[in-house]
């Protein structure tokens, strides 16, 4: 059975269509739960999420988890979860028509795969994307497509949150999310993800990438514009410093390191966007580049 948890705050206008989803899935209603964790939102969160349950032909549950943070509205999700398997699910996501079934197949193909990532497609509001948009930003807005072939995740490659699945036994092993790590309200902080499936690959689980358990991330114009991005980076290079630290100084010295080779990277990334006529490409990964490394650095 899997437990698909929601964790949501005040993202009202995308639920709908993200519970028109879920009620679309091919798999029996009798092998998925829904956990919907609602983290104090302001609006009408709790009276969507009744209807969806009340309109629903599978189990929904909902929860208010009143300490505000991403991480504690996972970990609450995780605590209350029936199933076997843990999938996270956006709350501006939307989920492929079989996504769930294609989960159930991989996890009882192969008994040892611990967790399962897959394709996150971008869907732009007014399907217009940004000017400066690049393979190599897509990333920030959870864009992750690593072909069409099934692999195991090397220990620098981990999925991203807005498709990530686990055995519930993983957090059973290892523990729950850093609740000192991940967003807060409408924060942008994070490293959580990168922590969990760090500890994972400690302890030799093994994670895999599978090409068709799809989800489509929708992406609202305000998340596209320059001072969204600034705080994005920000939030990442803040959640670095803080996570490495967490470690120790030489986990964070090497942060720095791996800082300096990005930067290396960016700079030729930008040059070849300037010779190409695609200047905003260039210059967004080199203002992304900064923005993150004055916050890790500082």
């Amino acid at each position: 059975m899997i437990s698909a948890i929601i964790s949501t705050y005040n993202r009202e206008k995308f639920l709908p269509d993200l519970f028109k989803s879920i009620q679309n899935q091919s798999l029996d209603s009798n092998q998925f739960e829904i956990i919907i964790v609602d983290n104090n939102s302001p609006g009408n969160t709790k009276e969507l999420s009744m209807n969806f349950k009340k309109n629903s032909s599978f189990s929904v549950q909902y929860f208010l988890e009143k300490k505000q943070g991403l991480s504690y509205a996972r970990n609450r999700g995780i605590e209350v979860a029936k199933g076997k398997i843990i999938v996270f699910v956006d709350d501006d996501a939307l989920l492929d028509k079989k996504y769930f079934e294609k989960l159930m197949y991989y996890f009882q193909e192969d008994p040892k795969c611990m967790a399962i990532g897959s394709k996150i497609l971008l869907d732009y509001e007014g399907n217009n994307p940004p000017a400066w948009e690049n393979k190599y930003l897509n990333k920030l807005h959870a864009y992750f497509d690593l072909g069409n072939q099934k692999k195991i995740f090397n220990n620098s490659q981990y999925p991203i949150g807005t498709n990530m699945s686990f055995r519930k036994e993983v957090f059973e092993l290892i523990g729950n999310f850093n609740i000192s790590l991940g967003r807060i309200k409408s924060g942008l902080g994070g490293g959580e993800e990168k922590d969990i499936f760090l500890r994972m690959y400690t302890q030799k689980m093994k994670v895999v990438y599978v090409p068709d358990a799809i989800v489509h991330h929708r992406i609202p114009i305000e998340r596209t514009q320059i001072a969204y991005i600034k705080k994005q980076a920000k939030g990442i290079g803040s959640s670095e410093k803080q996570r490495t630290l967490q470690i120790g100084l030489l986990s964070y010295f090497k942060r720095i390191l791996e800082e300096l080779a990005k930067w290396v990277a960016s700079i030729f990334l930008f040059m070849y966007y300037l010779t190409t006529l695609k200047p905003q490409k260039g210059l967004m990964i080199i203002r992304f580049r900064y923005w993150v490394s004055w916050k890790l650095f500082f």
